[in-house]
């Protein structure tokens, strides 16, 4: 029997079914004050409302023009109500522990990030305290490198140099009377 022998029930049995993954361990862990906040993937909806909103937010930070559409992705109240279905069950944990305003919004960020980019992202982002990492070398080289064409605009000369102009005596000049 060849492959194209075989019927798609044959060929879907070979396929691993989604639901016999192991999910459970799949969880961003965000430890604070001696606890850690196990935070589970969003679903397939809010998930894509994050793409959304980072999309636009990543557009902006990069300086390109807003459409009036996208003038305001979330508004404040929108924001707020985003942070309970990032954090899942976290979110009640969050408040019940007292946790700072700020701690909470950094969790439902880095969950952001976990969600869109990469747990590595997520986690610099929650241990910087939500602060951009500093470039490293190789960026800040990267950012200040030439192309290497030539610039047709001249410098201007420095107004410094090492000569100084002589200083006019007190005295009158000769033939001036």
């Amino acid at each position: 029997m060849t492959d194209d022998d075989r019927t798609v029930d044959d060929q879907n049995d070979d396929l691993t079914d989604y639901d016999s993954w192991d999910e459970e361990d799949e969880a961003l862990v965000l430890p604070y004050r001696g606890k850690e906040y196990r935070i589970a993937p969003v679903s397939a909806r809010v998930g894509l409302r994050i793409e959304r909103i980072m999309s636009a937010a990543e557009r902006a930070q990069r300086g390109a023009s807003k459409d009036d559409d996208e003038a305001q992705v979330l508004s404040d109240a929108e924001e707020l109500d985003l942070y309970p279905d990032v954090l899942g069950p976290v979110y009640d944990e969050l408040l019940d522990d007292g946790v700072p305003f700020r701690r909470l919004k950094l969790a439902a960020t880095a969950a952001m990030l976990w969600t869109i980019h990469t747990e590595d992202v997520a986690l610099d982002y929650w241990a910087a305290g939500g602060k951009a990492p500093a470039p490293n070398r190789e960026q800040r080289r990267a950012a200040t490198t030439r192309t290497g064409g030539a610039n047709s605009t001249k410098r201007r000369a420095s107004g410094t140099g090492t000569s100084t102009r002589p200083q006019r005596s007190a005295q009158p000049r000769k033939g001036a009377a």
